[in-house]
C-alpha cells in the first residue's frame, strides 16, 4: 500500500517542479532562462527579477488604463460629415425688465398716486422680483398696507405675449409672434421662447442654416424693454447665466447678437455610460427630485439647486418660480428671508 504524503512541503515540491516544467516549455522567451541548468544561478536570479518587474509594470499599466477608461470614458473628436447637416437654430429667450415709467403710470391707474413714491419700489420688487425685495421692510409697515397678492401684482404690471410683442421676422418674413414664442417659466418669472425643448419637444420650429451654408436672421420688435437670452434648446434663463449670452434693450434702441453654432452629437453608445461615469446628464435623464420642468439641462440643475436652497434656508421659494411650487410661494416675511440670503443664494 502507497502512502500519499500530503505535507505542505510535500505540496510546495510539487508546485515548483510543476512551474518548473511549465516555464521549460512556454515558447515565450524569458521563464525558461529562469529555470535552465546550464545558466548560472546569478544570470537566473537577475534575469527573474527583470521578468517580475515587468509583470508588475504590465499589471500596473492595464489597471491604470481600465481606471481611466472607467472614470474618463468621454472623448470629444472633430468629424467632417457635419457639412452635410442641417444646423439648429439656438432658443431665445425674451424676458421683460423693469420699466419705472411703465410702474408709475399703471400705479397710477391701478391705486392712485404713489404715497411718497414708496409703493411702486415695492411694486417693482414684486413684479421684477430679482432676489431681494429691501421695500418689503422699508415701505411694507403698519404706516403702509402692501398687498398680500404678490401673484395679482405680476399680473398686473408684466405684460403678455400679445402687448409684449409688435412684430417678428424670421430671414425677412414676418412670423406670429406668439405662436413661435411661448410662455415659460424662469427664475425672471414668466419669458417667452422660441425653440425650446420644454415646450416644443418633437420638432423644433427654426433651422438655423443648411449644409449650403445659408445663414440665419431673427429680429424682433417689442413694446418694453426686455432682456434677451441666446441659449441651448433644452436651457433656460437663470440669474447667474453668463452675460455674454444675453443682451438688454431698452424701448426705442436696438441691439444685435451674432454668434455662430457648434453642434455636438454622441454616439449612441454613450448612453449606455452611466451619469456618473460620464459626469453628464442627457436631456431625458431628469431626475426624480426635478418636476418643474421637462428636460434636464445645466441651467435647470442651477435652477432647481436655487429653489431646494431657499425652502431649506427660508421654508419658501420666490413668487416667480415655476408654479409646481405655487404651494410653498414666499409670503412678504419669506421675501424678506430670501433678501438677507440674497448673497449666498445668488452664488
Amino acid at each position: 500500500m502507497v502512502r500519499k504524503d500530503n505535507s505542505i512541503v510535500s505540496r510546495t515540491k510539487v508546485f515548483f517542479e510543476r512551474l518548473s516544467y511549465t516555464f521549460s516549455n512556454l515558447t515565450v522567451h524569458g521563464p525558461s532562462f529562469i529555470v535552465r541548468k546550464d545558466v548560472h544561478y546569478i544570470a537566473r536570479f537577475i534575469y527573474f527579477l527583470i521578468y517580475v518587474q515587468i509583470w508588475i509594470a504590465v499589471i500596473y499599466t492595464i489597471r491604470k488604463y481600465y481606471n481611466h477608461y472607467q472614470e474618463n470614458t468621454i472623448r470629444f473628436t472633430t468629424r467632417a460629415d457635419y457639412l452635410k447637416w442641417n444646423t439648429t437654430f439656438p432658443s431665445i429667450t425674451v424676458c421683460e425688465i423693469l420699466n419705472v415709467d411703465k410702474i408709475w403710470a399703471l400705479h397710477q391707474r391701478l391705486y392712485g398716486e404713489p404715497e411718497e413714491g414708496r409703493l411702486d419700489r415695492f411694486v417693482g420688487d414684486i413684479a421684477f422680483f430679482g432676489g431681494t425685495c429691501h421695500s418689503c421692510s422699508s415701505t411694507c409697515n403698519s404706516e403702509l398696507q402692501c398687498p398680500t397678492d404678490l401673484l395679482g401684482v405680476v399680473g398686473k404690471f408684466r405684460s403678455p405675449c400679445k402687448n409684449l410683442f409688435l412684430d417678428c421676422k424670421w430671414n425677412g418674413k414676418r412670423i406670429n409672434c406668439c405662436e413661435t414664442f411661448k410662455p415659460i417659466q424662469t427664475e425672471f418669472g414668466t419669458c417667452f421662447s422660441a425653440n425650446n425643448m420644454h415646450l416644443v419637444q418633437d420638432k423644433l420650429l427654426l433651422v438655423a442654416a443648411d449644409y449650403k451654408g445659408a445663414s440665419a436672421v431673427l429680429e424682433l420688435d417689442l413694446s418694453q424693454d426686455y432682456e434677451a437670452f441666446l441659449h441651448s434648446p433644452e436651457d433656460i434663463p437663470f440669474w447667474n447665466m453668463e452675460y455674454d449670452r444675453r443682451v438688454t434693450v431698452v424701448y426705442g434702441a436696438q441691439a444685435a447678437m451674432t454668434f455662430s453654432i457648434m453642434d455636438v452629437v454622441n454616439e449612441p453608445e454613450v448612453s449606455l455610460t452611466p451619469p456618473e461615469v460620464r459626469k453628464c446628464r442627457f436631456f431625458d435623464e431628469l431626475p426624480d427630485n426635478y418636476f418643474a420642468y421637462n428636460v434636464y439641462s445645466y441651467s435647470v440643475c442651477i435652477t432647481q439647486c436655487r429653489i431646494d436652497a431657499q425652502l431649506q434656508l427660508c421654508n419658501c421659494t420666490h413668487h416667480l418660480s415655476p408654479l409646481a411650487y405655487k404651494n410653498r410661494f414666499c409670503d412678504l416675511e419669506g421675501l424678506k428671508c430670501l433678501t438677507r440670503h440674497h448673497n449666498e443664494l445668488r452664488d
